[in-house]
């Protein structure tokens, strides 16, 4: 009987340590970092993300108005920030306040006055209407539920020549990135999802070794 109970309380210990552990491996993989969003701020990160090489692939104009989705610590909306200039605006959106609070320090603490936090909803990133030249996706489609009609709804918040771009990790193991398949968009189903919600692609630049890049436009 003692043998019985100490296999069941082993039994019962570990489940427990593997679903904290799956809570924990979660928070990990949000991507505005669970209120942590230095975690996207490595160096290693720069050379396999090669950042200034995408900025300068989508062709940002002084003036312009990006709307980084899931920007967490800001990683590339500092970049654009440069890239749009004084009177451009960067509208860092995420779900995570933390996050955002972090970001909104980090611009002040910079100088980056153009760049405006804004706390979306998960279905709903809250952009002005027919103000937006770029909406930008790094590593964050994959979250979004419905990603057909939250690409539907972007399309009120673009000015007429306004492009998304989504850049994902392949859906394969990689030795950065989120692990799992789960965690991650393949490039078909990424093509399918803007395709179906009314976008056509004009643009694939292939420089990255781990993601792929696609820029589209509303048909």
């Amino acid at each position: 009987m003692i043998e019985i109970k100490a296999v069941q309380t082993f039994v019962m210990v570990a489940a427990a340590a593997l679903a904290l552990g799956a809570v924990e491996l979660m928070a990990q993989h949000q991507h505005s970092g669970g209120g942590n969003p230095t975690r996207y701020e490595s160096e290693g990160r720069d050379e396999w993300q090669k950042p200034d090489k995408i900025v300068g692939l989508l062709d940002l104009k002084a003036g312009m108005v990006v709307a980084d989705i899931g920007a967490s610590s800001g990683y590339f909306s500092r970049r654009f920030s440069k890239a749009v200039g004084a009177s451009g605006r960067v509208l860092a959106v995420d779900l995570d306040t933390e996050a955002l609070a972090w970001l909104a320090n980090k611009a002040d603490e910079l100088g980056m006055s153009n760049i405006d936090t804004v706390h979306a909803d998960a279905d709903d990133p809250h952009l002005p209407a027919g103000k937006v030249d770029l909406v930008f996706f790094c590593n964050t489609l994959h979250h979004i539920g419905d990603r057909v009609e939250y690409l539907r709804r972007l399309k009120s918040a673009l000015k007429d020549d306004g492009r998304v771009a989504v850049l994902d990790f392949y859906k394969k193991d990689l030795p950065v990135g989120p692990q799992g398949p789960g965690h991650k968009l393949s490039w078909n189903e990424a093509y399918r999802a803007l395709r179906d919600a009314g976008y056509k692609v004009v643009r694939e630049p292939q420089h990255l070794l781990y993601q792929y890049f696609i820029i589209a436009r509303p048909e």
